[in-house]
Parts: C-alpha cells; structure tokens; sequence
C-alpha cells in the first residue's frame, strides 16, 4: 500500500507555447487524470490539519491516522 498526501485545493495552470491554458489536477480526484474535472470542489472544505480518504470514485469516507510526523511526509 502506498499512501499518498495531495495538500492541493486547485488545480495547476500550464500555459502551453500556443498560450492555450491546461488545468492539471493537483488534489488527486480528478476522473481524467492528470486533466483536471473539477473534482477538487470537493475538498474546499478539509481542514488542513486532518487526513482525509477518498474512494475511487471521490467519495469522503472520513479521515485516517497516519501514525506519523507529517511534516517529514513528502506532500505532492
């Protein structure tokens, strides 16, 4: 198992060499990943202290104990 902490509330704006802008998905939901979909309107309302768990369908089904020093975890 891997568990991986996205901190993210939005999305990230690539501008291509056209100028065109890309919405990458920075909060790990999205359904078209790595394209954002909009789906990190669901995590406006985490409390940054918290860890929340998600099932694969975006679904919140509560928050989990990471049984660490969070602040040495490598957040993406």
């Amino acid at each position: 198992m891997r568990v991986i902490l996205h901190t993210a509330k939005g999305p990230y704006e690539y501008k291509t060499p056209s100028g065109e802008s890309v919405w990458i998905c920075m909060c790990g939901l999205s359904d078209t990943y790595p394209i954002c979909s909009g789906k990190h309107k669901l995590v406006r309302d985490e409390d940054e202290r918290s860890a929340y768990i998600y099932d694969q369908t975006g679904n919140r089904l509560g928050t989990i104990n990471l049984n660490a020093d969070v602040s040495r975890l490598r957040k993406v």
